[in-house]
Formats: C-alpha cells, sequence, structure tokens
C-alpha cells in the first residue's frame, strides 16, 4: 500500500491536494498518490490534506446565516477545528488538486463540508468594493477528480457541483491553463488504470505550466 507523505521542493509551484475519502486504499487513494507522484517528479512544493484526517465541523450558519465569514473571510469557529488553518494552506498555494469520491450522485460528505465552509468565507470576497481584497483560488488552476467505485453514476453530478463552488470563489478565470480548471478527471472502476496515467500527465502538465 503507498503511503502518502507531503513532499517539499521550494523554488517550484506550489501544488496542495486535497482528498475527500476517508479510507487508506481504495481508488481515490491511488488516485491521490497518483496526483502527488507526477506533483513532485515535476519539481512542484506539494502538500496532501485528507479531509477525514482533520474532523472539521459543518457549517453552523452563525447568528442570523452569517457570522465572521461574510466580512472578515474567516470562520468564526476555525480556529478551533484547524479551518482556518487549511484556508492558509489554500492561500499559500497556487495550485489545486481536488479528490473526492463520489457518494449518492455529489461529493462525499467531509468535502462539501469543507467546500460550503470555504466558499462562505472565499466568495463572499467577491461583494466587497476593494480591488485589493481577492478569493484565495483566483487565478490559480486547479484539477477537479471524481471517483465512483460503486455503479460509477454520479460522477457528471459531482464534477458539476466542484465547478459550481470553484466559479462562486472565483478560481474559474481565464485563461484555463493558467487562472481556471485546468482539467476534470471522471473515474470508475472500470476505467481507472487509464485514469490514474491521464491524472498524471494532467498534473505534470499543470505544474510544467
Amino acid at each position: 500500500m503507498t503511503k502518502l507523505r507531503c513532499m517539499r521542493y521550494y523554488g517550484g509551484m506550489k501544488v496542495l491536494i486535497i482528498s475527500g475519502s476517508p479510507r487508506n486504499e481504495g481508488i481515490c487513494h491511488s488516485l491521490t498518490a497518483a496526483a502527488l507522484e507526477a506533483s513532485t517528479a515535476g519539481g512542484a512544493e506539494t502538500e496532501v490534506v485528507k479531509l477525514s484526517d482533520l474532523k472539521l465541523e459543518q457549517c453552523k450558519m452563525c447568528g442570523d446565516g452569517w457570522g465572521t465569514c461574510q466580512k472578515e473571510h474567516r470562520c468564526q469557529h476555525g480556529d478551533k477545528d484547524g479551518f482556518n488553518l487549511l484556508q492558509e494552506k489554500v492561500a499559500a498555494a497556487q495550485a489545486f488538486v481536488f479528490i473526492t469520491p463520489v457518494y449518492w450522485g455529489d461529493m462525499s460528505e467531509a468535502f462539501k463540508g469543507f467546500f460550503d465552509r470555504l466558499r462562505r468565507c472565499q466568495a463572499t470576497k467577491r461583494w466587497t468594493q476593494d480591488e485589493n481584497i481577492t478569493s484565495f483560488l483566483t487565478d490559480k488552476p486547479s484539477i477537479l477528480v471524481a471517483s465512483a467505485g460503486g455503479s460509477g453514476n454520479g460522477i457528471l453530478n459531482t464534477l458539476s457541483q466542484m465547478e459550481r463552488a470553484i466559479g462562486h470563489m472565483g478560481g474559474d478565470g481565464m485563461p484555463k491553463t493558467e487562472k481556471g480548471i485546468y482539467d476534470y478527471i471522471a473515474v470508475n472502476r472500470w476505467n481507472k488504470d487509464y485514469k490514474l496515467a491521464a491524472l498524471k500527465a494532467s498534473v505534470a502538465a499543470m505544474v510544467k505550466g
């Protein structure tokens, strides 16, 4: 079993790989390992975050529905459960690989919970009149990966929901190669072998720039 480790190569692009899978084996684990391998081989400073290890809480919709996320762009509970620290990692990254298993035709609960909170903090920056306040995803490329290991259904809806959230957060600009969603990787148990190769090629190309 491949062990995921955070690799550091200073001087290259900073890539953040975020996995919404709770498992330490299986397709999503293999995809995360493949993305890490390709990114570090390309000379990128790469970090893997497994959301299930962080035990992030769900959004509490504080106050009248908005807390500090709306104007301060930080979660008022995020220091306690590590969400604000993860936001800092998103801010520092220059490119992303987002990987989630498909549950009920959607992102995993851990991944959706993370995106829900990140969107409240980052998409609200687009409501300000200050041009110096920009989302942590703006002008950064990302690769979206959805894996349906059972029936194989629900992949397109999952990728669509991921795309929609990233668009809300200003992470789908132009040109795509530099500022927007760089690629979509749809994986099931029948195509996983060649999609692993496709993911490696996609990450290598994104890192190369």
